[in-house]
Order: C-alpha cells, then structure tokens, then sequence
C-alpha cells in the first residue's frame, strides 16, 4: 500500500496541469460547473421547502397521536366526525388527555382594499389549547372575547398590514365570513398549498364565525400520551375502539399522509425536478465544449503519449481526471453561493429552505456524473487518434 501511494505521488500531476494551464479557461469551466449547481441547487431546496412546508400546522398539533376521519386526504380537505370519538380515548391505558381541534375556510375582506380572499380559522379550547404557540401559550385569555383572534404573521401582504395596525392601534378589525373580528395578537407558522393566511381563535369565536357548523362535529382529536406511554401501543389498542369513521395516526403518519398527497397531485414535483434537469444538461454542456476544445487543441500532445507507448487507456483517463477536478472545485462556489441563496430565499417567501448534507451530496454525485460523463464522451476523439495521422 505504501508502495502504491508513494508511486502515485511521484507521477506527474498531467491532468492538474491541463486544468490549470489556462486560468481563463478554468475560471469558465468552473463558472459553468457552479451554475449548474446553483440551478440544481435552487429547484431542490425550493421543492423540498415547498413540501415541507405543508408539515407546519401538523409540527404544531400538541399531540402525540391524531384522530383524523377515515377519509383524511389533506389538511386543505378535512372531514367532520363526531367530538365524543375523543372522549373514547380515555378509557385507554397510557392516555393523559385530548382535546378537539375544528378548522375552518373563512372569507377574509381586507379592510383597505375590500379584497376577499381565504384564510384558515383554527378553533382552539382555551383551557387546554391544541396548538403549540407561544403566544397561545403564554396568554390564551386573549382570544376569551367573542370575536378575537390571532393573525399569522407570515402571511402574505394582500392581507393588509395588519402588524403595522396592532403596533398603532393595538387590535385591527375587519371582517372574516360575514362577522366581524378583531386581531389582538400574531403568531408563526407560514403559508401552505392550502392555505395562504391562518387564524386561531376559542371555540366560542369559531362557533360564531361558522354558525352553520355542527357544534358536535371536528376535523381533529388530539391525543396525548402519559410520560414513558408508547404511541404504537395505544395506537393499537385504540384503533379497534373507532368505528370505520375515524383513523388513529401519529404525528410523523400524519405528515407522511399529508406529503405524500401533494406529491402525487400537484404539479410542483415535476416542474422542479425538469429545473434540476435543466441544470444538468446545462452544465453537461459547458463541461463537455470545455474538455473536447481542451482535446482538440492538445492533439499533438496526446498522439505524442501514444506515440511513446502510453494506452488509449492512460489518455482517456487523464481527460477524466481532469472532469473529475472540475466537478469537485466547481462545486464548491456553487454550494456556497446556493446556501446565501437559500438564506435570501427564506427571509424574503418565509418558507424553511435550508442546505442540507443529503441535498449536497445528491448534488455533488449529479455534478461528478455531469463532468466524467462529459469527459467520457469527450475523449471519442482519443480512442480514434493515430500519432501518424498527426505528425
């Protein structure tokens, strides 16, 4: 092994060598190879940020299992079942408490442009409230008045400026499906494919807004397990007691559920997955015009190899050592490029696009098959040359 890799030492860096002579060049190369990956980059982050995106109101359930009904879809679809469903899971061993969640499409009217558009209404108990907010936590009281509610302050600006307004007047009125509300607070949790603008308010305030709703029905139960319960094994042993109306998930099956749907019917999986295409075959190209005119202007040199007794097969390598290099120091701009990217990205949309190590390795692996594929094709030339031929 020693051996090995003190022979390997004391050969002459030819590949290096070729990359490097021309710096202008090289900075080409590796600018299109960074490209690339920032293209690649851009339409995998934003995807996986997309999808996860649709994670955010289930992260927040304080629950350790879901009653969901049986036809559960997704959370932009939710289904009524009966409130006493709930009530049954106290009977299980490990069961600490539930509670209801009812959610809602409301028809919210911006009061400065008297504009509709939707938002989803969270109804909440306040004795023991369902979702994991600190603002929800620290005072639910505040949403005890009929007619109150909390603002996600992550949604988009069509919905009027309704922080300015509570810095200034604290409250901002309006109306939500016909009545009117007040804003006395915000959270955080963003925009969903089903959702562009989010509401929390008591029971009582969601009663009043969707007057039509029956009292009895939820869309959610929550679930919560006494310290050391197993989830799997109350799971078991609850999802016997429901009737075929209603399903008992854990949170990350909820998730999964909820992912998976958008996955197979939205559009978004093959949009960014043809952008990552795009990027590859982009910079395929790029990488591929670099090397063959590297392979074209150094014929002579090449048939010179050949012609002192080195194989088509030392010569092809050479090609591919030299892709190989400009897969690895191209990606390095481009991965730190992508990461302030993706920080820009997630201050201004507010979805949670970060870099990840699986997400950079998916890209380096499609960037080393990019360059050596290039490369590959780019020694065709090799194979047919014939030191004869040029001198």
């Amino acid at each position: 092994m020693k051996a090995a890799v003190t022979k390997l030492l004391k050969r002459t860096p030819v590949a290096w060598l070729q990359v490097t002579n021309n710096p202008v060049k090289l900075m080409i190369a590796l600018a299109g190879v960074s490209f690339s990956n920032l293209l690649m980059f851009f339409q995998l982050g934003l995807m996986d940020s997309l999808y996860n995106s649709q994670r955010k109101p289930i992260d927040r359930l304080r629950a350790d299992l879901v009653m969901v009904s049986s036809g559960y879809s997704n959370f932009g679809a939710l289904q009524n079942f009966k409130r006493s469903r709930i009530y049954q899971a106290l009977g299980v061993e490990g069961v600490e408490g539930v509670a209801p969640l009812r959610i809602g499409r409301g028809n919210w009217i911006t009061p400065a442009t008297h504009q509709s558009f939707d938002v989803y209404v969270y109804g909440v108990p306040l004795s023991q409230p369902s979702l994991n907010f600190v603002e929800l936590e620290s005072d639910p009281m505040q949403l005890q008045a009929l007619g109150t509610a909390f603002f996600d302050r992550n949604s988009k600006k069509q919905y009027g400026d309704v922080i300015g307004a509570l810095r200034r007047d604290g409250v901002y009125q309006l109306e939500v499906s016909g009545k009117a509300l007040r804003i006395v607070n915000t959270f955080t949790m963003g925009a969903t494919f089903a959702a562009e603008a989010n509401l929390i308010c008591s029971d009582s305030t969601f009663q009043y807004l969707f007057p039509r709703n029956n009292a009895n029905d939820i869309q959610i139960g929550l679930i919560r397990l006494r310290p050391g319960a197993s989830a799997a094994a109350v799971q078991a042993a609850l999802q016997p007691l429901m009737r075929r109306d209603v399903k008992v998930l854990t949170r990350d099956q909820l998730a999964a559920l909820e992912v998976n749907y958008w996955k197979r019917n939205s559009s978004v999986g093959f949009i960014f997955s043809l952008g990552v295409l795009v990027g590859f075959v982009v910079g395929a190209i790029i990488v591929y015009q670099i090397l063959y005119g590297d392979v074209m202007n150094s014929l002579p040199q090449y048939a010179t190899l050949k012609a002192m007794g080195y194989t088509d097969r030392f010569v092809i390598l050479v090609v591919i050592q030299q892709s190989a290099i400009l897969a690895f120091v191209g990606f390095v701009p481009g991965v730190i490029v992508s990461s302030g990217l993706y920080w820009l990205l997630a201050a201004v949309t507010k979805l949670s696009v970060i870099m990840t190590f699986e997400r950079a390795l998916l890209v380096l692996l499609l960037t080393f098959v990019m360059c050596v594929g290039s490369g590959a094709l780019a020694t065709r030339k090799l194979v047919e040359l014939d030191p004869a031929d040029v001198f």
